[in-house]
């Protein structure tokens, strides 16, 4: 999927014991080993460049959080608040694959919920529906519904490719549950061109853009 490997099932797995904080400081080795995860976990379709990431961290931009077991750096995401909204942007949640399968992830989420209480996570899900690993990425979609995420029914949204000319398909997910399970459609559209425009440098006008975007149909479901 785009942005969120660590664990999809919990069941008889042994939690780890990690420790989340905020990395500021981008010369610091928590900051090289979190990119260190990144770099080797994500295709470069859909990958962020380094430079592109300290540059947000260093605007304020992107808040980097890390899990830590022990000494080592086991866990990265990046959070980007959508500028004068009440969403952010959950964005390349990677777990270190020694650690996945430990709830990790599932305590991650759990925490950052508390901590935003007011505001709503978006969420970008490799759409199982395509590419080759439907099932692996079905495990993923189903991990964020047992947290409480609701996906947009019927709403088409396609990851514009950050390298190369591949997109690819998604779906949007909400957490925690919002508007008694409906959403505006002018809201959902808003907020995709807003995610295009400040994530990926796409104007309103963009091409990939307008293949989808005024096709959501109000209201939106969340299922």
């Amino acid at each position: 999927m785009k942005r969120i490997l660590f664990e999809t099932r919990e069941k008889n797995k042994m939690i780890c014991m990690v420790k989340f904080s905020e990395i500021r400081d981008i010369t610091h080795n928590d900051f090289k080993e979190a990119i260190k995860i990144y770099e080797t976990s994500f295709p470069s379709n859909e990958r962020q460049s380094t430079d592109t990431i300290k540059k947000r961290i260093e605007k304020n931009l992107y808040k980097m959080l890390i899990g830590r077991s022990k000494d080592k750096v086991v866990f990265m995401t990046l959070l980007y608040p959508l500028k004068n909204t009440d969403f952010i942007l959950l964005d390349y949640v990677v777990t270190d694959e020694n650690f996945r399968n430990k709830s990790v992830g599932t305590k991650f989420i759990k925490n950052i919920l508390k901590k935003i209480s007011s505001k709503y996570l978006i969420l970008e899900v490799e759409n199982p529906r395509y590419g080759n690993n439907k099932e692996q990425r079905e495990r993923r979609v189903n991990f964020y519904k047992r947290l409480g995420a609701k996906e947009m029914k019927d709403v088409r949204y396609i990851l514009p490719p950050l390298s190369g000319n591949i997109p690819t398909e998604m779906i949007l997910m909400v957490l925690p549950e919002y508007g008694g399970g409906k959403m505006d459609s002018s809201l959902v559209k808003k907020l995709i061109v807003q995610m295009y425009k400040e994530l990926y440098d796409r104007n309103e006008n963009d091409d990939l853009l307008n293949s989808f975007v005024n096709d959501i149909k109000n209201p939106v479901e969340l299922v």
